[in-house]
């Protein structure tokens, strides 16, 4: 997460901040601009750790942040599972992949390359994780059956 928010302060003078600052002016607006960013990018957590890292580099204030990562919680439909589980996207490939561009362009002088390596980096660890946990629940698998939790009618809506 350290690496989005250096990243991001490299690009907070431009484009970026105008946008941030615009979009999430009103408590509505922020809300909105979390939800559209999860339907968007489909990946919640990482809208999420996004936002912090612009907190943390001081382009959102505290009360934008609130307001998207509420958004961000409206939004999340688990969509981005889905589009994994049936486009087998292997997670691991792209989080390799983020990581190799995000070391090539944080090696370059240029800070504005840098600062997109950083970028790259924080969501190419960011994935990397992801894909541990995943692949770390996949030997309980069998073990662990949640289908003796599916009670119909009323009850079921309080236990899911």
């Amino acid at each position: 997460m350290t690496n989005l928010g250096i990243g991001f302060k490299v690009f907070s003078g431009d484009l970026l901040e105008k946008i941030l600052v615009k979009s999430t002016d009103t408590k509505i607006k922020s809300i909105l601009f979390g939800t559209l960013s999860t339907l968007i990018m489909q990946f919640s957590i990482l809208v999420s750790i996004v936002t912090i890292s612009f907190l943390s580099a001081g382009l959102i204030s505290l009360g934008a942040g609130i307001g998207i990562i509420f958004g961000v919680n409206l939004g999340n439909t688990a969509s981005s599972w889905l589009i994994v589980g049936l486009t087998n996207i292997k997670i691991l490939m792209l989080a390799i992949l983020l990581l190799i561009i995000g070391v090539l362009f944080f090696f370059q002088k240029d800070s504005i390359l840098k600062g997109l390596g950083n970028i790259f980096i924080g969501i190419g660890f960011f994935f990397l994780g992801v894909d541990y946990i995943k692949s770390g629940f996949e030997n309980f698998k069998h073990i662990i059956d949640l289908s003796r939790f599916d009670f119909a009618g009323f009850k079921g809506v309080f236990v899911f």
